[in-house]
């Protein structure tokens, strides 16, 4: 009988003792496999784009390589400001993105183009499809009204994420002015709060 009680008792105390180092993050079960990395798209905006004091503005897009580490695709379509009108792609590390974007002037001046960005992480992310989407409106032609730097944005974005082309918070960019997108519907779409673009 004593020894029964006695093993009860030693039962107790490790049962006490696996609890405490439970609580204190100290033990824990066997580390999950490492998620897959979370998707992630940007829209670059210059709220002067287009007509300066028209609040017309212009967009540009970053999309994140799920692959690599650090690697990143952006470009812009439908102005001359940093680039051919018919648009222009290319890839590097997030430090470059930014920083193509943000060393942008209007033409003749000193004044920055681009001066803030939204962004929203994803669950999923193809590349492949992204650009397949940026061919296929770069080859439309640049139209003012029906394939524009705001068409060209979210055609990389919803090819890029299926999850963004089924949101239904993300309507047609026909009709809709880049800051008016940008300041309204992508706040709506729950993207974060928009990011300055600033000079260091």
């Amino acid at each position: 009988m004593m020894n029964l009680h006695e093993n009860l008792k030693r039962a107790a105390v490790a049962s006490s003792a696996s609890v405490a180092l439970l609580a204190g993050g100290v033990v824990a079960g066997p580390a999950p496999a490492e998620a897959a990395a979370l998707g992630r798209v940007c829209m670059v905006n210059a709220p002067d784009g287009v007509v300066e004091n028209m609040n017309i503005g212009h967009a540009a897009f970053i999309v994140k390589d799920r692959a690599r580490s650090n690697h990143w695709i952006y470009g812009s379509f439908g102005s001359t400001v940093n680039g051919p009108k018919a648009g222009w792609i290319r890839g590097g590390t997030w430090e470059q993105a930014r920083a193509t974007f943000t060393k942008v002037n209007f033409p003749g001046t000193k004044k920055q183009y681009y001066t803030r960005y939204r962004c929203i992480n994803t669950a999923d992310g193809d590349l492949k499809t992204a650009q397949s989407w940026y061919t296929t409106v770069r080859n439309r032609g640049y139209n003012g009204h029906t394939n524009n730097c705001l068409h060209m944005s979210m055609a990389v974005f919803k090819g890029y994420s299926r999850i963004l082309r089924n949101d239904k918070r993300l309507p047609s960019a026909t009709n809709k002015l880049p800051n008016s997108y940008y300041d309204k519907i992508l706040k709506n779409g729950h993207w974060e709060a928009s990011h300055k673009l600033d000079r260091k």
